[in-house]
């Protein structure tokens, strides 16, 4: 066998390698909601994905196999980029919403298709994130969250603190050895001393799920 033979071979087996592991099934059997009326998926680096400093993915309902469409919790679960694991895939992320004025954000989650109100990424009183809808907020300030740039050391690879409005703590990723484990908020340590509060958000993710059945390669 030439050369050339081997490599279309080769070509072939990743494809079939690839498009075996790119089954949206736990998504489908939860949500077959999808946007536009289209067949294509909008540009995914408009969507992209939180993670956290030890790189494990930030999600809420649907972003990951691992936090059902019922869940309003938010986690921090394994890092899985689509098309890469024969078990799991990954889906669409946030999206972000700005006050030029105020400098706070706001994080909606772009698979909440089947809650029938969009949802963002919120904290209360107690310190419980989850996902909830403005409209039932006591207050806005508990849907806003700003960056705060980490000291030199740390600064880089676009890692940011991201205080709530609401608390005026941290977002913060509790510790355990699980693979699915809490996100909250927390006091502050705005000199890296817990790096389970720094965050970036990442444009790299592939072959990502937007609805059921529908990815963007």
């Amino acid at each position: 066998m030439d050369k050339t033979h081997t490599l279309i071979i080769l070509a072939l087996l990743l494809l079939v390698r690839v498009g075996a592991s790119l089954d949206s099934k736990r998504l489908c059997e939860q949500c077959s909601k999808c946007d536009h009326g289209t067949t294509t998926c909008p540009p995914s680096d408009a969507y992209p994905h939180m993670t956290a400093f030890d790189n494990t993915l930030i999600a809420g309902s649907l972003q990951s196999d691992y936090v059902n469409a019922s869940d309003t919790g938010v986690y921090s679960v394994p890092n899985i980029v689509g098309g890469e694991s024969p078990q799991f895939n990954a889906y669409f992320g946030w999206k972000s919403t700005s006050g030029s004025a105020s400098g706070y954000h706001r994080f909606s989650n772009y698979m909440d298709k089947c809650s029938g109100e969009e949802k963002y990424l919120t904290v209360n009183k107690q310190g419980k994130v989850s996902m909830q809808s403005l409209t039932s907020l006591q207050s806005l300030a508990f849907a806003d969250w700003k960056s705060i740039n980490p000291p030199k050391l740390l600064n880089h690879r676009q890692f940011r603190f991201w205080v709530s409005r609401g608390t005026g703590k941290c977002l913060t990723v509790f510790g355990g050895d699980s693979k699915k484990r809490t996100v909250g908020v927390a006091g502050c340590k705005f000199d890296g001393g817990n790096k389970g509060q720094l965050f970036a958000f990442r444009f790299h993710y592939h072959n990502s799920f937007c609805c059921c059945g529908r990815h963007n390669i």
